[in-house]
């Protein structure tokens, strides 16, 4: 895989696979435990392994990991940007240049697409922020409803000691 196109894969990841992924090893094979235990040293995010396990999964199902072993994960390396794709990208900006040099209307259409493309991909990174805030709360809602059905367990379990002491 090329790496505009893991770029791409990537870009389309919550914002905590998208930190997973820089944390699984290219050379090795690593757990989930310890890709946590590196996530928390890089202090990168403070996801629960669980939530760490769920993003190894996306990523997995991706096809931007993979799972050489049961449960340990591995990235491959990206290829470098083909010539292909550099070629056209080259072409693609001069022909950006001639349509800025010629004069009157299509001046001003330039400018104004330019605009509209300013704001989407500024719009886009807004969205994206917005999508990750709402991810970390979402997982931090799940951690909370977690703990608070053990407590409930735990509860029923008082409870029906209680009723076993007062019979």
């Amino acid at each position: 895989m090329n790496e505009s196109r893991q770029q791409q894969i990537l870009a389309g990841q919550s914002s905590i696979a998208q930190k997973v992924f820089t944390l699984v090893p290219i050379q090795a094979a690593w757990s989930n435990h310890e890709i946590h235990g590196a996530a928390i040293t890089a202090k990168a995010t403070g996801a629960s392994p669980y939530a760490i396990r769920r993003a190894l999964g996306e990523l997995k199902e991706a096809g931007l990991i993979r799972e050489p072993v049961g449960g340990k994960f591995q990235r491959d390396a990206a290829s470098p940007k083909s010539t292909k794709d550099q070629a056209m990208t080259q072409v693609a900006k001069q022909t950006v240049v001639s349509i800025k040099k010629t004069e009157g209307a299509l001046d001003v259409l330039a400018a104004l697409s330019g605009e509209v493309v300013s704001l989407s991909d500024e719009f886009s990174k807004r969205m994206k922020a917005l999508a990750g805030r709402i991810e970390e709360v979402a997982l931090s809602v799940e951690a909370e409803r977690e703990s608070n059905s053990e407590a409930v367990g735990k509860l029923k379990q008082l409870q029906d000691l209680l009723k076993g002491i007062t019979q």
